[in-house]
């Protein structure tokens, strides 16, 4: 999709300001916009080279640039992800180099290749001695972000706290975590699979990630898969299995509770949540 005089203009000014280019005349500037769910990103042609341009959007969270410029920093530094050019952490606005990479999609984690490419890297990520600043923590969000005035909201940041102090008895980590593992944030760059897009990076529990990466990629509707799965990432006892339920109860409420922020009429958010609340009452005695 090419953009309009307006969005190319903006570009322009974005280029010129971070000295990325010294061409000002717009026409000589290419621009693509690319999928995203929150930000708009565009691959950006100028000067014979291409790069990727991101602009961020309206979050129904505050997230911190800083933090997650520092975070991306420390992956960079292991190999965990691509590298950027310019990082402003005052406005979020990020310009990396143009790689030829390969996007996961959902179904991709059926293939048991590519599954335990990206299971491999979350499990290099986890057992790192990184320290990342905080920066978005699923055990406490969802309080801040359910609607006091919508009931389904209020159920379910209800259900979110029994769930929270059930996992808090089980006993939680303190690991470097993703924490927004939707298949788009797989990508492979010649034959490694890395991750982009640190947003929500924080310290946390490893069983986060795992869950919400299920539950975000539809691992639910193939049990074989998710059996497998689990079995692949060495959750496999009572206990543990359980832990990992709790955690995706708390992805589906914090998610659907997003969605819903970003449009109260979300019907993508409203399974979320009555999914999640027919789970906590499974799992009551």
């Amino acid at each position: 999709m090419i953009m309009n005089m307006l969005e190319s203009s903006k570009v322009v000014d974005i280029f010129l300001r971070y000295d990325v280019s010294k061409t000002s005349d717009s026409s000589k500037y290419k621009l693509t916009e690319l999928e995203g769910i929150t930000n708009t990103s565009f691959i950006v042609e100028v000067d014979n080279k291409k790069f990727v341009l991101r602009i961020p959007g309206e979050n129904p969270d505050v997230i911190n640039r800083e933090s997650e410029k520092h975070n991306t920093l420390l992956v960079q530094e292991e190999g965990l992800t691509l590298p950027f050019i310019i990082f402003d952490e005052v406005n979020g606005i990020k310009i990396s180099e143009y790689y030829e990479i390969y996007t996961y999609k959902d179904t991709d984690f059926k293939d048991s290749v590519l599954r335990n490419k990206a299971f491999q890297e979350l499990k290099k990520l986890h057992n790192s001695e990184i320290i990342f600043q905080n920066n978005f923590k699923p055990t406490e969000v969802f309080i801040n972000i359910a609607d006091k005035s919508n009931p389904l909201e209020q159920e379910a940041k209800e259900a979110g706290l029994q769930v929270v102090k059930k996992l808090t008895e089980i006993g939680l980590d303190e690991k470097p975590c993703h924490q927004d593992l939707y298949s788009g944030n797989f990508v492979v760059f010649k034959d490694k699979t890395l991750l982009i897009d640190w947003e929500y990076s924080s310290m946390g529990d490893s069983y986060f990630d795992y869950a919400d990466l299920f539950w975000q990629n539809n691992f639910e509707t193939d049990k074989d898969l998710k059996n497998k799965s689990l079995d692949e990432l060495g959750i496999s006892t009572t206990d543990e299995v359980e832990k990992f339920e709790y955690f995706e109860i708390l992805s589906m409420i914090t998610w659907g509770l997003w969605a819903m922020r970003r449009s109260p009429n979300n019907n993508d958010g409203k399974m979320s949540l009555n999914r999640a609340l027919k789970k906590v009452s499974n799992k009551k005695p």
